[in-house]
């Protein structure tokens, strides 16, 4: 059971043009670490550069490859200074590291790092890399711990109403309790259960959710929903709206493909698209 966020890991992902401010997963690290006194490490991911075929008649293709090389990371490299820079200024203390590698190994390397982390924050849909889901994967489904993706345009500081999408699954239970410092220091926390998609008249109902948060200091209110045409998604998307809610919280569902887990359908619906923070734990 988490009791505080001390160790907050900051992903960086190459993006198709340098920033001027720091991003707004940056500024979620921020709020993070001044709220439950953490460490913040920003780690940039950046994969080698593709090979060029080698040709007989020119060196052109190499030097290419080089220019390239050398332009890639020199953007980590500023992206990192920012990042950190930021950090830094705000009283927090913070590390940081440039990790290049193939991109198979670098998945490994950075779910390495992330085990001992309490929580990874990322921004969402900002990246240039057309992998960014194995990279989400690779946290979710090889560190077991939390990840908050962070979109565009979050409200600023800490969530203060939070939406807890529930099922009673094991990945919705793990969510609630990785969740628990956000929901203890939240005004206001809804139960939401969404039928439409699957039978949930079998789950562990809301009432004993309410009743663990309960013990925890938690206060709760409930809400069943029906999703129109199965589309949980976009019901839960609605609903985070309508109740003005700047975080939801739900369990990361796998399917598994040759054996590798891959995201299930809701999830990757809400990773494409969530208007607020999205805490996702499996």
């Amino acid at each position: 059971m988490s009791h505080g966020y001390k160790n907050i890991l900051l992903p960086l992902l190459p993006e198709v043009e340098a920033r001027g401010s720091p991003s707004p997963a940056t500024k979620f690290a921020i709020d993070m670490a001044q709220r439950f006194s953490g460490f913040v490490s920003v780690d940039f991911l950046l994969p080698l550069a593709a090979w060029v075929p080698y040709s007989l008649l020119t060196d052109m293709p190499r030097q290419l490859l080089t220019a390239e090389t050398k332009r890639l990371e020199e953007g980590a490299e500023a992206s990192l200074r920012l990042a950190a820079d930021a950090i830094s200024d705000a009283g927090i203390s913070v590390e940081k590291q440039l990790i290049s590698l193939d991109f198979l190994a670098l998945l490994g390397r950075a779910a390495l790092r992330a085990q001992l982390q309490d929580v990874i924050v990322m921004d969402a849909g900002a990246s240039a890399l057309r992998e960014e889901r194995e990279v989400v994967e690779a946290f979710l489904f090889r560190t077991g711990r939390p990840l908050i993706r962070v979109p565009a345009a979050p409200a600023p500081g800490m969530p203060r109403n939070v939406l807890v999408a529930w099922d009673g699954s094991v990945p919705a239970a793990r969510a609630v309790r990785e969740a628990l410092p956000i929901l203890r220091t939240a005004e206001r926390v809804e139960i939401v259960t969404v039928r439409g998609e699957k039978d949930v008249s079998d789950i562990a109902p809301g009432e004993r959710l309410a009743t663990y948060l309960d013990h925890h200091g938690v206060v709760t209110q409930q809400t069943i929903l029906t999703a129109p045409h199965r589309d949980v998604a976009e019901t839960l998307r609605d609903h985070a709206g309508e109740a003005g809610s700047d975080m939801i919280v739900m369990g990361a569902y796998a399917h598994s493909r040759l054996q590798q887990a891959v995201l299930g359908g809701v999830t990757t619906a809400l990773l494409d698209r969530c208007p607020v923070p999205l805490l996702l734990a499996h």
